[in-house]
C-alpha cells in the first residue's frame, strides 16, 4: 500500500513538472497562470512545487489558459516508469 502512496506523490510531481515546462515554452510565470485561472497564488505555488496535487478542475482551467488538452498536462507513461 505504501508503494501506491509514493506513486501518487511522484505523479503529482510529474504533473507539476509538465506544467512548468509548458509555462516556460509560453514564457508565462506561475503568478500569471494563477491570475488567469483564478487560482490563489499560494495554492498555485504549492501545486507547482508538487507539495499538493492539482485537482481536475484546476487542470481543466490550466489547460484552457495554456491552450492544450488536459491530457497534455499528464506525464507520458514512460516518464513514470523511470522513477
Amino acid at each position: 500500500m505504501s508503494e501506491n502512496v509514493g506513486a501518487r506523490g511522484r505523479l503529482r510531481e510529474h504533473v507539476a513538472e509538465e506544467i512548468r515546462v509548458l509555462l516556460a515554452r509560453k514564457r508565462m510565470s506561475g503568478s500569471e497562470l494563477a491570475r488567469r485561472t483564478g487560482i490563489k497564488q499560494s495554492t498555485m505555488s504549492r501545486r507547482m512545487t508538487g507539495e499538493t496535487a492539482f485537482d481536475m478542475d484546476d487542470l481543466e482551467a490550466i489547460a484552457a489558459v495554456l491552450e492544450v488538452e488536459v491530457a497534455d498536462l499528464l506525464p507520458k507513461t514512460s516518464a513514470l516508469k523511470k522513477v
